[in-house]
């Protein structure tokens, strides 16, 4: 089975999915672009490639996008040499110009979409641009319930949608920390060693809602953590300076390794993100032992926490929630964490991408 992928750029959790799934196919990747703008080098330089890839370096815009036509020229030029061809993304001009080129020549293509939020009040006009988008696919795969009610918004029928575990993290990954030291961990990043700690890694942009965190951790005595960076972490240092919070460290980027060795050595997860069309970091922490607290914004968190079970789902606007869950964290028991999301390995997501590949294979003799 020959199989094309067109994604934006190498992000590393995608490429890890990709390896998995050329274990099963032949792949070929697109990435329209080398690297996204807001994303520091280090995000990239884990990446190893068991696949065929083919990096597009012009016509980049914003943060991810690109206008370029070389997506859709290398379809035009190639598109018979491959079983199914998977777009990865439909909302760059480059991506748009690929699907325009295959609705109207009839090749067959499926979308793989990562999430996806149905947007209140929704201009019409928009709305309906998107629809003939989305629905020109002979199929999609969709990490959720509410992307497939997404999909279906948007003009998809529900029996060509398939779910697959989205995954940010391997098993290996998981198990080959978890017997760390928590005390030295925390003493290398200078960390209470009798807090209870929260913790949030994040991109630090507005759309992450990390200031509505560091206004509630103001008034309390747990720990906050912030890992990351982003056009915002100035505004965090000056709040934190401005009402002298002793109680908030703010931590650079870190590679996966080291972040899930931090995330094994804290206590809780926490976000209060506006949206999140996933959420990868919901899956991380599950995945290493901690409870959620999440905001209903973020898609992945509304697929996997359970209030009471493994987290609490809360609203952003309701302070005295959000100050309840962080008092009930404790009540959560840390072996239903992991149980939550002992599917959504990259092995599994992989795989499972394969066997959806192959049931239309089948569909379709």
């Amino acid at each position: 089975m020959k199989v094309l992928i067109v994604f934006n750029h190498p992000a590393p959790y995608k490429v890890r999915i990709f390896n998995e799934l050329a274990k099963y196919v032949d792949l070929t990747v697109i990435f329209e672009r080398s690297k996204a703008k807001d994303r520091p080098d280090d995000f990239y330089v884990e990446n190893k490639y068991s696949f065929e890839s083919i990096t597009f370096y012009d016509g980049y815009i914003g943060n991810e996008g690109t206008i370029s036509s070389k997506t859709k020229n290398y379809i035009k030029d190639n598109h018979d040499k491959f079983d199914f061809i998977v777009m990865n993304g439909y909302s760059h001009l480059a991506e748009i110009k690929a699907i325009k080129y295959m609705a109207k020549h009839h090749i067959p293509f499926s979308l793989l979409i990562n999430g996806g939020v149905i947007r209140n009040k929704e201009f019409f006009l928009k709305r309906k641009f998107k629809t003939n988008i989305v629905n020109k696919a002979e199929f999609y795969m969709s990490p959720s319930k509410k992307s497939n009610e997404y999909l279906e918004y948007y003009g998809a029928k529900k029996e060509n949608i398939y779910n697959y575990p989205y995954s940010n993290f391997s098993l290996n990954e998981i198990k080959e920390n978890e017997s760390i030291n928590v005390n030295e961990i925390r003493k290398q990043y200078n960390l209470p060693l009798d807090k209870k700690i929260f913790i949030n890694p994040s991109q630090f942009i507005d759309r992450k809602n990390n200031m509505l965190l560091l206004e509630i951790f103001k008034d309390r005595k747990e720990h906050l953590v912030l890992v990351g960076s982003g056009e915002e972490e100035n505004k965090y240092r000056d709040f934190i300076s401005k009402n002298n919070m002793e109680n908030v460290s703010i931590i650079p980027f870190l590679k996966k390794n080291e972040l899930f060795k931090l995330l094994r050595s804290v206590d809780a997860f926490i976000t209060l993100a506006k949206l999140d069309i996933f959420g990868h970091t919901t899956l991380e922490a599950l995945a290493n032992g901690l409870p959620v607290i999440s905001s209903d914004k973020v898609i992945s968190s509304l697929e996997y926490v359970k209030n009471g079970y493994n987290g609490f789902i809360v609203n952003i606007d309701n302070k005295e929630e959000i100050g309840s869950a962080i008092d009930k964290i404790d009540t959560i028991k840390k072996e239903n964490t992991f149980e939550s999301v002992k599917d959504n390995t990259f092995e599994s997501c992989g795989k499972a991408i394969y066997e959806i590949l192959k049931s239309r294979g089948n569909d379709n003799e």
